[in-house]
Order: structure tokens, then sequence, then C-alpha cells
């Protein structure tokens, strides 16, 4: 057994848990849809009438966000030379950055610089990607490239609530999160995440507890 170097917990597979690693295949198989999210909210949301005056300035305002068109732009050299980036860095500069890593290493050519092109490549090599030392680089990478996409389109994941409490703290909080890779977690507490297997002996558990009147 090996301890997950995502996660913590331990492992049957080298370096990386089983769930973390379906955890970044859904974080990879989600970016192209939130980065369609992100586009569609390029617009500036208009305020007030016509009549209002809304700036001293004579300048037209542009009538796109300039957030996401930095994010969804191409990226800066500075991103793969090492320099400072000002800003988020662009979706087309996360994913590239690691799937040159990966042609490399793997000795392949590099791929076109396109979201749809460079996250297919990354999900045909997750498993590989998974056991090297720099795997809870990326998979934080790409989380961060998710909750950054979500906050500027403001489309928030879908969350089913769940009918079971959390085993940590005893609350009705657990929720399944569209593409997180987990089975289950916490809303409250951050180490709570579950498997398939871990969440369906938690609702057995739980199920024999009610079944099974105990002591008071």
């Amino acid at each position: 057994m090996t301890e997950c170097a995502l996660c913590g917990r331990d492992s049957d597979l080298p370096r990386t848990c089983r769930p973390c690693r379906n955890r970044v295949r859904g974080l990879l198989l989600g970016l192209p849809e939130a980065v369609v999210q992100c586009w569609m909210a390029r617009h500036r949301v208009q305020r007030g009438t016509s009549n209002e005056r809304v700036s001293a300035s004579k300048e037209a305002p542009i009538p796109l966000r300039l957030d996401v068109l930095n994010l969804l732009g191409p990226s800066a050299d500075a991103v793969l030379t090492g320099e400072d980036q000002e800003g988020p860095v662009p979706a087309v500069g996360v994913l590239s950055t690691w799937a040159d890593l990966v042609a490399e290493q793997t000795r392949q050519k590099p791929v076109s610089h396109t979201v749809s092109t460079l996250t297919q490549f990354l999900l045909g090599h997750v498993e590989w990607a998974c056991r090297q030392e720099w795997a809870s680089d990326f998979a934080e990478e790409l989380e961060g490239l998710t909750k950054t996409l979500r906050r500027v389109s403001g489309v928030e994941p879908v969350r089913i609530l769940l009918p079971v409490t959390c085993p940590t703290c005893d609350l009705r909080t657990m929720v399944r999160e569209e593409s997180s890779g987990w089975a289950a977690e916490c809303r409250y507490c951050p180490a709570v995440k579950l498997s398939t297997r871990e969440y369906a002996q938690l609702v057995a558990e739980q199920a024999r507890a009610v079944s099974t009147p105990g002591e008071v």
C-alpha cells in the first residue's frame, strides 16, 4: 500500500488512488463545457436606462468582459518561460503546459493548442500522469482552472443532496457534485470525500443503525 499524493489515503495503486484518478478525469471531462459557459458570459450586463449617465468618459465602454477574454484568449509566452503572469492563466495556457510536458516525457509530438485537443490528449494519459511525481500539481492546477472558469461564468456545479449524514460532523451535508469524481463529499468537512465503495458502506452502516434501535 502507498499513500495517495492527492488525498493522503492508502492506495493499492502507485502514487495516487483510484478515486483521485477519477476526479482528475472528471475535471478534464468538464473543462470544455466550462469554457463554453465562460464564453457565453462574455457580454457585459447592462444596468440602468439609456437616459442615465454611466460615465464621464466620451469613449464608448467595451461591450465585452475583459476577464473572460483574458481567461479564454491565447496564452502569453510568460506562462511557458516561468515569468510572472498578470491575472489568471488562460485555459489554453494551463492545458498546453501540461500537455507539452506529457508529450515531452512520453516522446510524442505536441498537439495543437486548442481546449478540445488538449483535454482529449490529457484524458488519454490520465493514468500515466497520475503516476508521476508532479501529479498533485497537475490535479491542483486543473481544479484551480475549473473554479476560475465557474467563478467568471457564474455557473455553479450541480450538487445532489444525499440521504445520509456526514460521518465527521453528523450533519445532513453530504452531496454528490457533478464532475467531481467523488461519489459523496461533505459541504463543510474538506477531508470527507468518499469513493463509490466507501459511500455504499456508509449507506449500509446508517441503514443498519436506523433498522436496529440502539441504546439511548
